[in-house]
């Protein structure tokens, strides 16, 4: 009889041992389920989100051809914001809007000028002398900003004054050249020897009461040069030596259309003599447009930039940037 007990205790204790494993494997095997679906579920969600953002692509691609029919008279305030957004695009004015697709998310789109700024590539030393006094940058750094972005920029190896070509110590211990070939974008002044965050970003005011405020808002690599005033800030049109606070208020007003409400359909100016502006500088309406579009799926969001340049009535992709 003991010897029977015992067995049976053997086989109570085996039974409970192989439950217990039993239960860690499908224990281990549900929570590897369950992070294989949320898996699944941020990657279905990330997929989403980046068709989406390439949706808004094709809907800022849409309402830019159609631009052309678009039409003030014709459009009311009880109307979709397809045909308002091709509106505010022919008026050469900044264009959002927000789309949403059932079961799948939504997508958010900005069409605007890629002209906004001035274009890095085409300024002369006055002009950015003129930006920098605006920006609080010193006097004194002016001339050595200036000689070092020219030399970057400029093909061949000709020093200037305050400037610096490849064989100088800056670009040595970094280990790469001068780019001798125009900027493409204007994070590519970080590059260059002198130029740093605080001039592109801007400084808070220290103990000495210095502040800088940052241009890089004021600049661009894209366009003839001119700068669309439908669009252009505040900061940017007081970096031309032109303009004073007082003189801004024509602008904005006339910006606002006759209702004097912004974000209305009678926003824009409607000609550069209009504000007394220079042609040789300004213009309205831009062939670069810069489109936003963020795709977004539950807390997933997916962006796509891309410059479009319009060609007859036909939009043509020439820059493209993805960032998730």
């Amino acid at each position: 009889m003991k010897s029977l007990n015992n067995k049976k205790g053997v086989a109570l204790l085996i039974s409970l041992w192989i439950l217990i494993i039993l239960s860690l494997i499908v224990g281990s095997i549900a929570i590897e389920m369950n992070i294989e679906g949320l898996l699944l579920s941020k990657k279905r969600k990330s997929f989403n989100s980046e068709v989406l953002a390439l949706s808004g692509i094709d809907y800022a691609r849409a309402i830019i051809e159609m631009n052309n029919k678009a039409n003030e008279l014709e459009i009311n305030d009880t109307e979709d914001d397809f045909m308002k957004s091709a509106l505010y695009v022919k008026k050469g004015l900044k264009s959002s809007c927000s789309v949403s697709i059932t079961n799948m998310g939504s997508f958010d789109i900005i069409i605007e000028s890629a002209e906004t700024g001035r274009n890095i590539n085409k300024l002369d030393r006055y002009q950015w002398s003129e930006i920098f006094e605006m920006a609080n940058i010193p006097s004194s750094s002016w001339d050595e900003l200036i000689d070092c972005l020219y030399d970057w920029i400029d093909e061949g190896d000709l020093q200037r004054l305050n400037g610096a070509e490849s064989d100088d110590p800056y670009y040595e211990e970094r280990f790469y050249p001068v780019k001798n070939a125009p900027l493409d974008s204007v994070n590519e002044l970080l590059l260059i020897k002198n130029w740093n965050e605080d001039i592109l970003f801007g400084k808070k005011e220290d103990e000495f009461g210095d502040e800088i405020i940052g241009i890089a808002d004021l600049l661009t690599v894209w366009g003839d040069g001119k700068v669309n005033l439908n669009t252009a800030s505040t900061n940017l049109l007081l970096s031309y030596a032109e303009y004073e606070d007082w003189e801004l208020s024509n602008i904005i007003e006339s910006r606002m259309g006759l209702d004097g409400v912004e974000n209305t359909l009678d926003d824009g100016i409607k000609s550069i003599d209009e504000v007394n502006a220079d042609s040789s500088k300004f213009k309205l309406q831009s062939e670069l447009l810069k489109v936003t579009s963020i795709g977004k799926c539950g807390n997933n969001k997916y962006s796509i930039e891309c410059i479009m340049k319009i060609e007859g009535n036909k939009p043509r992709i020439v820059f493209w940037n993805e960032e998730i």
